[in-house]
């Protein structure tokens, strides 16, 4: 007996989160046409007089909202967010390091073998490497005093 399943395939779109509310820009646009619209309204509003003052009143009025537009169109560019700095000095995988307690003092140090495994692609520094045998196979290791001295980041002791 065969059971024969029918199911209709779901696509999920993907897609940027959305974000909610108001941009400090579009809220500085609104109070902007809300001043505009103000504006028009009290000077179509007040009744029409030959008065000095009231003309001086309302042409500072109407400078105000030209520069506040004038100030809104002019947008400035969001200031881009400073990159951190490179690492100058590679970090040595913490996963690699072998220590091995001894009576008076206990030693720290990385075995090629899993360094490159660990995908630490940078030149070793020969005058540190002594060979050991690990799991009965050869390889070289690392001091961790010597690796630091050679310019590497070696986290521990």
């Amino acid at each position: 007996m065969t059971s024969t399943f029918h199911h209709k395939p779901i696509r999920i779109a993907r897609s940027a989160p959305v974000a909610r509310g108001i941009s400090g820009s579009r809220f500085a646009t609104l109070i902007t046409c809300g001043a505009v619209v103000l504006a028009l309204v009290l000077a179509t509003a007040l009744p029409a007089r030959a008065d000095k003052k009231d003309d001086l009143a309302k042409a500072l009025i109407a400078a105000l909202v030209i520069g506040a537009i004038i100030h809104e169109t002019k947008r400035k560019d969001p200031k881009p967010v400073p990159l951190p700095a490179p690492v100058s000095q590679p970090r040595v995988p913490s996963v690699c390091a072998i220590e091995i307690d001894g009576a008076e003092r206990s030693v720290a140090l990385y075995t090629e073998s899993c360094l490159r495994r660990e995908g630490f692609a940078y030149r070793l520094p020969r005058d540190c490497a002594s060979t050991a045998r690990i799991f009965g196979r050869e390889d070289m290791v690392y001091g961790v005093q010597c690796l630091r001295d050679a310019g590497f980041r070696v986290s521990g002791r």
